[in-house]
């Protein structure tokens, strides 16, 4: 720094008025590498107005770069008191960058200079963006590690503090809320490793605060109950089976607490437990025991570790079965020890086993259950829990007593399986288990895999990941869509299998009908048949926990009229014989008549976050019938059951379907109708879909299903017409029957112009009159626009439907220059001019005229610059004219712009200047110019490589 002179007040006033515009301050910072300007340049106030970020038109913010900041930054190691001095007064900006730098500077200078920082940071605490969304995370960390290595303890944990302590969740649910963290999921992650060993004696303190809290705020812990102990199955593991910020913490703890164990065990004891955390007595018991394993394997002595391990051992609180695995690894490692301080582990297991019988009494017992059976019943499930424990902790690592009762348990039940395993965790939760694998089943013949599913009994109590009934029932219906014929020949399924295996059964034919496989057409009809005439009420008491076992046959019919829908329809694969296709004609006309199912679906209260009309037609029985009738109908047009069908579908609609999910089914079925029934949809068209005069609510439904599940069709179009008029009167209230994206009077627009375009319509017909002089003007830009993404995502475009659309356009752009007050409806013709369907010579004067008469186009982030480039070797005069109509109303920083400025930017100026026309050329260069002030700096090069030829619009990118 000697070498460099301190510059005079002189000096710095007159730099600074050579240094008036944004570009010319750029440059001079980021070429200033002498120190002993920031001073100077400080007390001048150079530094006193860091741009503030600025709202742009499309709702986003845009932070605008400092040149000054780069300076600041690069000399701080050299002048670390003027820097930071300049930083504490910028306490008041919301400078992103500037936000950013204080972290990296923090990180460069020395502890006690950082220090200084610390009011400039509670500061940025309390405002808006915090620490500043552009700052590095690695830059926040290494400034702590900077100030807790250098010294300043203090101000290092304040800062670790903010960035790594947890704090409460935003959210009013205890247990789905998530702790807020400063640093990013992944960062945190990264970080935390990093942080640890600059925290020095203090990190296990700190670290396991981190980890109870974050327990506390994400309802793990705190409160009646304590669920911390299954976050982490296994404390072993590392942190590459577990990514999340929660255990990179159980990590940081359990690779801190080991060393702290064999220092010094009861203070680390301390720690780990005064807070009452679950998840940290597990890891306090897996230190222990891993500080015993160390010293047994080095020889030395471990016996001064015994009095943490009995205290942990014989503790009430580590009753916990998620503590069970490292509970029993901590006895081994104290058998390896002193066998006589396991003497604690009979008062332990007595309080446990006395415990489960009191919570089982409590909770698990049937009020109808005769008392005699209830207490054998609770008697044996506590013994079970009991003999998992002992088989756990194991015969060597038990006290005498113990010992003995687990060789008497294991002589009464059998071994136990996997004691050592650690329990799964519920926020993993892997659903349903079966009790048999679709390999095994596979094995058996069809009275074999019958008389295996019905004789296996539920004991479980609904918790943790046991087998169950719905879980067999997933795996039966798995091996079901592949060997549907795995029960062939058994009769009598309904009265054998409960209806939980009845509706897999069902749903796994479904699968392999629906995969073209061939099923048993006669047992199907049977067991259908069966099904839809038995009693909702089923025979079997319901087994297992909530959603492991059908309580009733409701769900069983459901599969049923699911598996006839797929019956009954037209079916290009597998055939299904005619007597088959009676029998289900049959069964869905007569026996799948079901009054419940109606009232189900009539009692639902459809809400504003319900499903819409269509999606309810896909989950309710009444509609899948209705829907299932329809394909039967509709599948041939002389069939004998098409009668009944059709009667049925007419009882059906009928009623008063409020919920509209009925007449979502008969929308989108107009198609079918349309080919198979025209006579019979014209002759009940006003009654089903209305006229020009008006919509009731179930109308509204019905239509706008039909145009969003159709494509434009000429003869529905005729059909449709006076509901499509009566539609755009009704405008925004228009009842959806599908909330796809478009609006359905936008699809009514999009159909109106379909039907000009195929030339089927011409402007004097209704419904085009209608949407182009009553729909919103916002609306029918956006119909106009969307048939001009179709042309740009078409691969071939006729000529004759392109020179129709184009003459649409001519049409349109006359409307706005008539009314300009109409100039939304011209939003999307940025497509036509993406779509490359239209000659150069057509598109690029209408976009001009376009941006002019609706400047918003501007404002959209579409990508364009190739195709700008590429127009202005066709018309580099109107290209140039466009290019800056576009960068003069965009977001400088936007990807649009971004786009522009790469690809089009050098290609338009530089056809503009070799276009021959002198006022063209001098326009293209002010521009040019224009452009490199603003920071553009290699634009001049650019566009000579354009016009040497270095650079073609074959090198731009898409």
């Amino acid at each position: 720094m000697s070498s460099y002179k301190t510059p005079s007040k002189a000096d710095v006033r007159a730099v600074l008025l050579k240094i008036p515009t944004f570009q010319l301050r750029r440059v001079f910072y980021e070429g200033l590498k002498n120190p002993r300007w920031v001073r100077p340049l400080f007390e001048a106030n150079a530094f006193a107005n860091p741009p503030e970020p600025e709202n742009t038109d499309d709702g986003y913010v845009r932070d605008v770069y400092w040149p000054e900041i780069s300076y600041l930054t690069r000399v701080a190691p050299e002048a670390p008191t003027d820097v930071v001095d300049v930083l504490l007064s910028l306490t008041n900006s919301n400078n992103a960058w500037v936000r950013r730098a204080a972290f990296e500077i923090g990180s460069k200078v020395p502890a006690a200079e950082g220090a200084r920082l610390k009011p400039l940071l509670q500061a940025w605490t309390t405002m808006p963006g915090g620490f500043g969304w552009r700052t590095d995370p690695r830059e926040l960390v290494s400034f702590a590690i900077t100030l807790l290595e250098g010294g300043e303890n203090k101000t290092g944990r304040w800062l670790a503090n903010n960035l790594f302590a947890p704090k409460p969740s935003v959210s009013d649910d205890p247990f789905r809320g998530k702790p807020v963290l400063a640093l990013d999921d992944y960062w945190y992650q990264e970080e935390l490793p990093r942080l640890v060993p600059a925290l020095g004696a203090d990190a296990l303190k700190a670290v396991a605060g981190w980890l109870s809290n974050f327990e506390r705020f994400s309802g793990h812990a705190g409160g009646k109950h304590d669920f911390s102990g299954m976050i982490r199955p296994s404390i072993r593991a590392r942190d590459s089976s577990y990514p999340s910020p929660e255990h990179a913490l159980i990590d940081a703890v359990r690779d801190l607490a080991i060393p702290a164990v064999l220092e010094d065990p009861d203070a680390t004891l301390e720690v780990l437990l005064r807070s009452g955390v679950q998840l940290l007595r597990k890891i306090a018991m897996f230190a222990v025991a891993e500080a015993i394993r160390q010293r047994i394997g080095a020889g030395a002595d471990a016996r001064y570790l015994l009095g943490v391990a009995e205290r942990l051992l014989g503790d009430e609180a580590s009753d916990d079965d998620y503590l069970r695995v490292e509970y029993a690894e901590l006895a081994q490692a104290v058998a390896t020890v002193d066998s006589s301080a396991l003497n604690v582990i009979n008062r332990f297991i007595a309080y446990a086993h006395a415990e489960d019988l009191k919570w089982m009494r409590e909770r698990l017992i049937d009020p109808d259950t005769p008392e005699e059976e209830a207490v054998v019943q609770i008697q044996e499930r506590a013994d079970r829990y009991k003999h998992r424990w002992l088989t756990a902790i194991g015969a060597d690592a038990l006290p005498p007593q113990l010992r003995t009762q687990l060789a008497e348990l294991d002589a009464r039940n059998g071994t136990v399986e996997g004691a050592l395993t650690p329990s799964g965790m519920v926020t993993g939760w892997t659903g349903p288990n079966p009790y048999s694998t679709q390999g095994e089943m596979a094995a058996m013949s069809p009275s074999e895999l019958v008389a295996h599913l019905a004789s296996w009994r539920d004991t479980g109590d609904g918790w943790g990941p046991e087998p169950s009934h719905e879980g067999q029932g997933r795996e039966l219906a798995g091996l079901l869509t592949t060997n549907p014929h795995a029960i062939a020949g058994v009769t009598d399924l309904i009265e054998q299998l409960r209806p939980a295996y009845l509706r897999a059964i069902l749903q796994g034919w479904e699968a392999a009908l629906k995969a073209d496989i061939e099923l048993d057409w006669s047992q199907v009809a049977d067991l259908i048949r069966d099904v839809l005439a038995h009693e909702d009420e089923s025979p079997f008491p319901v087994e297992g926990g909530t959603m492991d076992d059908d309580k009733d046959f409701r769900g069983v019919k459901r599969a049923a009229v699911g598996l006839l829908e797929e019956l009954v329809k037209k079916r290009d694969g597998v055939t299904i014989p005619d007597y088959s296709v009676a029998q289900f004609a049959k069964l869905l006309i007569e026996d799948a008549e079901d009054d419940e199912a109606w009232a189900e679906y009539d009692a639902y209260e459809v809400g504003e976050t319900s499903w819409d009309p269509l999606t309810m037609s896909l989950n309710w029985q009444w509609p899948t019938r209705l829907r299932a009738l329809v394909y039967l109908a509709t599948r041939a047009k002389q069939a004998p059951w098409k009668p009944g069908a059709m009667a049925a579908i007419e009882r059906e609609l009928a009623r008063d379907d409020r919920n509209g999910a009925g007449r979502a089914v008969l929308g989108e079925s107009m198609g079918r109708f349309l080919a198979d029934s025209p006579e019979w949809l014209k002759g009940h068209l006003e009654e089903l879909f209305a006229s020009e005069h008006g919509l009731s609510v179930q109308q509204q439904v019905v239509l706008t299903t039909a145009l969003a599940t159709h494509y434009y069709h000429r003869d529905l179009y005729e059909l449709l017409s006076g509901p499509m008029i009566a539609a755009i009167d009704v405008g925004d209230a228009l009842v959806r029957g599908w909330r796809s994206e478009s609006n359905p009077v936008q699809r009514v627009g999009e159909w109106a112009v379909d039907a000009l375009i195929f030339g089927h319509k011409t402007v004097d017909d209704p419904v085009v009159q209608a949407f182009f002089t009553t729909a919103d003007t916002k609306i029918r830009g956006e119909a106009l626009g969307a048939i001009a993404w179709s042309f740009f995502d078409a691969s071939r475009v006729d000529d004759e439907i392109r020179d129709r659309f184009g003459d649409l356009w001519d049409e349109r752009f006359q409307h706005v220059r008539d009314h300009p007050e109409d100039h939304e409806e011209l939003i999307g013709f940025y497509w036509i001019a993406k779509s490359d369907k239209f000659p150069v010579q057509w598109w690029l004067p209408r976009l001009r005229e376009a941006l002019e008469l609706e400047p918003a186009i501007a404002t959209e982030r579409y990508m364009i610059g190739k195709d700008l480039a590429q127009a202005s070797t066709v018309d580099p005069a109107t290209a140039f004219a466009v290019l800056k109509l576009l960068l003069d109303r965009r977001d400088e920083g936007g990807t649009a712009s971004f786009d522009l400025t790469r690809n089009a930017v050098p290609v338009v100026i530089a056809n503009a200047m070799t276009a021959g026309d002198p006022v063209l050329k001098s326009a293209a260069e002010a521009y040019m110019n224009n452009l490199g002030a603003k920071g553009n700096l290699e634009l001049e090069a650019e566009v000579k490589a354009v016009l040497d030829g270095a650079v073609t619009i074959a090198d731009i990118d898409d």
